[in-house]
C-alpha cells in the first residue's frame, strides 16, 4: 500500500488564500504520486503542523493511529530556505536578462540546495524512515509552508540537463 493523505494543520490552511493552497495541493500531489516513497508500508496518511518554533510531521495507519513522527526545527531550516529562496531570486533575474549560462549554473545551484536541505530533513526525520528522494518532497512542501512560493517563479521543477 502507499500514501493516500497529506494533511496540514487546519489554521495554517485557513490562514492561507486561495493561490498558497493550491501551491499546498500541488506539493501533497508530488508527495502522493511517488511510488518509490521511504515511509512504512503502513503509512497512510502524512501530517502537518506548523508551530511556531517547529514543524511537527505524524504518519498515521489506516485507523488513524501514529506510528512515526518527526519535529524540524524552524532553526534548522532557516539557512536551506534563505539559500534556496535567493537561488531562485538570482534565477528569475538571469531568465530576464536570457543569459543561458547563467540560468544553467543556478538551476544546479537549486538543485544542489534542494539536496542539502533534503539531506538536513533525512537526519531530523529518521523515526519516519525517510530516504534522500522521500525528504527532497518533503522539502519542497515544508518550503511551501515557510515561503510563500507563489510569489517566486522558477520554484517548481528544474531544467533538464544536457
Amino acid at each position: 500500500m502507499r500514501l493516500e493523505e497529506v494533511r496540514i494543520d487546519e489554521r495554517t490552511w485557513n490562514d492561507a488564500d486561495e493561490a498558497r493552497r493550491q501551491e499546498y495541493r500541488v506539493a501533497f500531489q508530488e508527495i502522493l504520486a511517488d511510488d518509490e516513497l521511504s515511509f512504512p508500508p503502513e503509512a497512510r496518511q502524512l501530517s502537518v503542523t506548523v508551530g511556531e518554533q517547529a514543524m511537527a510531521l505524524e504518519l498515521t495507519d489506516a485507523s488513524g493511529c501514529a506510528i512515526a513522527s518527526a519535529e524540524v526545527p524552524r532553526s534548522a531550516l532557516q539557512g536551506h530556505v534563505t539559500e534556496y529562496v535567493d537561488i531562485v531570486r538570482q534565477l528569475e533575474r538571469a531568465q530576464r536578462g536570457v543569459a543561458a549560462a547563467s540560468i544553467e549554473a543556478l538551476d544546479m545551484a537549486k538543485k544542489l540546495a534542494h539536496d542539502d536541505a533534503a539531506r538536513t530533513l533525512r537526519r531530523l526525520c529518521r523515526p519516519l524512515g525517510a530516504d534522500h528522494d522521500t525528504c527532497r518532497r518533503i522539502w519542497t512542501l515544508l518550503l511551501t509552508l515557510r515561503v510563500d512560493t507563489t510569489r517566486l517563479t522558477g520554484v517548481r521543477g528544474h531544467r533538464p540537463v544536457r
